[in-house]
């Protein structure tokens, strides 16, 4: 079985590409050229797999991504279709469905990064943060490129508990994230409710002044930047940020995005101070 396996492993990386086609494909016809190719060839694992993970991508489509992924355990080694079956049925609600063949998975390939997100993601729905967050760390250690949003997610299980040492802890893998990543907005400003969350105000508008040079004090920002002000009390030093976005917005072509903005900095304006 041993020279399977790169192939194996390369039918799992396809599969996890499969979010993908949406962007870029055409579903009807990348299924298509897929029912042809089947048709030409019934008896290879790998289409199966790669039809049934298609499938399972397009809410409704699960029965029909089973089907194949049945068959496609009849054609080949089973663990080959484990990581999709996973995905399958975390797609469907059936958590422990769902890690058991994950953990099929990661038994012969360790190294799969995917597979431990996914894992960590169906631990947690679960009620297991412990296994989840274990899940994550090998998750970070080993996936090369990574989207703001696993940080977030892995932040989550952490801050969920609404404990004081577990909202430390999120905050302290999102600045873990911006340290891989480079300032990042998404983070940063899930790191800002958590300081909130935790009665840490300046520390929430320290980490917003932070965004400053890298959104270039955009009226967005400032308007950001007066709110935050506003809910800690602050609202005579959230007019001076209100009064320059709306001055520079006033020099600006007009968008639908900027004219809410206009609108958010007259309600602003006339909010009463919370404290």
């Amino acid at each position: 079985m041993k020279h399977l396996l790169p192939g194996i492993l390369w039918f799992a990386l396809l599969v996890s590409s499969i979010e993908n086609l949406r962007a870029h494909d055409d579903v009807a016809d990348h299924l298509r050229l897929l029912d042809q190719a089947i048709e030409r060839t019934p008896n290879k694992q790998s289409l199966y797999i790669e039809r049934g993970a298609l499938y399972s991508s397009e809410a409704g489509m699960h029965e029909r991504a089973l089907q194949d992924f049945r068959r496609a355990e009849q054609l080949g080694p089973p663990v080959a279709v484990a990581h999709p079956l996973g995905m399958l049925f975390f797609r469907t609600g059936d958590f422990a469905k769902a890690r058991s063949y994950f953990d099929r998975y990661l038994e012969q390939f360790p190294g799969f990064a995917p597979a431990y997100e996914y894992r960590a993601k169906a631990a947690y729905r679960m009620g297991d943060k412990a296994k989840s967050m274990a899940d994550y760390d090998a998750f970070f250690r080993l996936q090369k490129h990574i989207n703001p949003g696993s940080y977030i997610d892995a932040a989550g299980v952490h801050a969920s508990s609404n404990d004081e040492r577990d909202i430390k802890a999120a905050l302290s893998l999102l600045d873990q994230g911006m340290n891989r990543l480079g300032l990042n907005p998404e983070l940063q400003r899930y790191a800002i409710r958590l300081e909130l969350q935790r009665s840490q105000p300046d520390k929430a508008i320290q980490r917003l002044l932070g965004l400053k040079t890298l959104l270039k004090g955009s009226p967005a920002w400032q308007v950001d930047m007066a709110e935050l002000l506003i809910e800690t009390g602050r609202s005579a030093q959230a007019a001076a940020y209100l009064d320059a976005a709306e001055a520079r917005l006033a020099k600006l072509r007009s968008t639908p995005a900027r004219s809410d903005l206009a609108k958010k900095i007259r309600t602003l304006k006339g909010q009463p101070d919370p404290r």
